[in-house]
């Protein structure tokens, strides 16, 4: 993989257009998972761009998600597994492609082409230490639906705004998620970045970038060494006749904390030695964290004898990515400080990530059409509600349906079905079921809200024994 530093010419439109659409793909993508005890497949699709001759593609990581369905309901079952790859260009070619890897952070994945045609492929050269402003222009192509025969669609953007540190992210206006995955070029036709869409939400209680939500600008910088570790990697598992598909079940540290950066006024103000540092704002009931002793509003000034230069709150991405880089099992020490400066060590303990809510399995009901999922530690955090908390979280469901009807509705926490107590998913099933076989004309739901909980009476118009439901 290379990258170009040198400028190019500005090219016309249709000039631009027409050298950037051979470029670009549609990616079609499967999904295979488990629901009710039977394999089940999705399809999907997503833009990719081909960033060197011998095939690799860079998508938006969102293809490792479970997609939603017409009726905007999650897929249920098990997490789903990606099992093919197939790429769709304006001018007709298409090919075989398979995982290279994936970046959680920056929710991007690398494919490599398995059938490169001799001479290579087209591609594109990302240029290195682009400097973005404000009000800065930029263009984008995303490759139009089947039924416009995958023609470029040309998008204008501009960058609306940029964090303090890192520089490397950018809010875009003009950007929608038809984009995701797509290349950016400046006004000189220099391909500076693409559009994804970095993680938001603190999965499990992990910290990601501060204050960005949805579609962003990724400048190559900011994920250039990425791409060469994952090469790195590729060659060495080819070099070892291994699989050249990086493992999804990446282990990554986790501590169950979050946290802000510390202020030098603040710093000042308690009197915490000057250089950086965090202040935890969350700490995760029965987590690692608070096995070691951490308690909110904690500051914290070292790690592992350096100190932890956050200053402002969108430093505190590098202090998150740093402590992913430990493995579950491994002793992460910190320095505590107190105000007046006194200090004390303090060792935690990484674990496994917890599984997230994207990754939970999920159930379906079709009776009553709604889907499930497991609780997990992002349900519990949302909710404010303690570890040991039973019950099933509402992921999606019909609205004309009968537990629509009945007002129930997506994120609330089912404890209770009838006389059937609801703990996880397979007692939701039990439940269901056991209502199936008795056809009440009423169904009570016992649902539980953050700290609110409320009854719902859903009304089945079952069907006559022998109809069709």
């Amino acid at each position: 993989l290379t990258s170009s530093a040198e400028a190019s010419p500005k090219r016309s439109t249709p000039k631009f257009y027409e050298q950037a659409g051979e470029r670009i793909a549609t990616v079609e993508f499967v999904q295979e998972f488990l629901a009710n005890g039977q394999k089940q497949k999705t399809r999907g699709f997503t833009d990719g761009v081909v960033i060197s001759a011998d095939g690799l593609v860079l998508i938006s990581g969102k293809v490792r998600f479970p997609q939603r369905g017409g009726n905007g309901r999650i897929s249920s079952g098990s997490r789903p597994e990606l099992t093919s790859f197939r790429l769709h260009f304006a001018d007709g070619r298409s090919h075989e492609a398979e995982v290279v890897g994936f970046e959680d952070d920056l929710n991007l994945g690398l494919l490599r082409i398995t059938d490169v045609p001799a001479g290579g492929m087209p591609h594109i050269r990302f240029r290195a230490g682009f400097s973005p402003a404000v009000g800065q222009g930029l263009r984008s192509l995303t490759l139009y639906s089947e039924e416009y025969a995958r023609q470029p669609l040309l998008a204008p953007l501009a960058i609306g705004a940029l964090l303090e540190t890192p520089q490397e992210v950018w809010s875009l206006g003009g950007v929608g998620a038809h984009l995701l995955g797509a290349p950016l070029w400046d006004g000189r036709g220099r391909v500076v970045g693409v559009v994804a869409q970095v993680p938001m939400s603190p999965w499990a209680g992990r910290q990601m970038t501060p204050r960005l939500s949805g579609p962003v600008g990724l400048s190559y910088d900011r994920f250039s060494k990425w791409i060469g570790e994952q090469v790195a990697e590729s060659a060495k598992r080819k070099a070892n006749d291994a699989p050249d598909v990086a493992s999804e079940q990446e282990r990554r540290a986790w501590l169950g904390v979050m946290f802000g950066a510390l202020d030098p006024d603040l710093a000042a103000h308690l009197g915490i030695s000057p250089g950086g540092g965090v202040v935890v704002s969350r700490v995760v009931p029965a987590s690692p964290a608070e096995q070691a002793g951490l308690k909110s509003l904690d500051i914290l000034v070292e790690l592992a004898g350096e100190r932890i230069a956050v200053k402002q709150d969108s430093d505190t991405v590098f202090l998150a990515q740093t402590i992913r880089t430990y493995l579950p099992g491994a002793t992460l020490d910190f320095v505590r400080e107190r105000p007046g400066g006194v200090r004390q060590a303090v060792s935690v303990v990484a674990a496994e990530t917890p599984t997230s809510n994207l990754h939970a399995r999920r159930k379906a009901e079709d009776d009553f059409e709604l889907t499930v999922r497991e609780i997990t530690v992002d349900t519990l955090l949302g909710h404010r509600l303690p570890p040991d908390t039973p019950g099933v979280v509402v992921d999606g469901l019909t609205r004309a349906g009968w537990a629509g009807l009945a007002g129930l509705r997506v994120g609330g926490i089912i404890q209770r079905i009838g006389d059937h107590d609801v703990t996880d998913l397979d007692s939701f099933g039990a439940a269901m079921e056991a209502v199936r076989e008795a056809r009440p004309t009423q169904v009570m739901f016992f649902v539980r809200s953050g700290r609110k909980t409320r009854f719902f009476v859903a009304e089945p118009d079952w069907p006559e024994i022998g109809e069709d439901p």
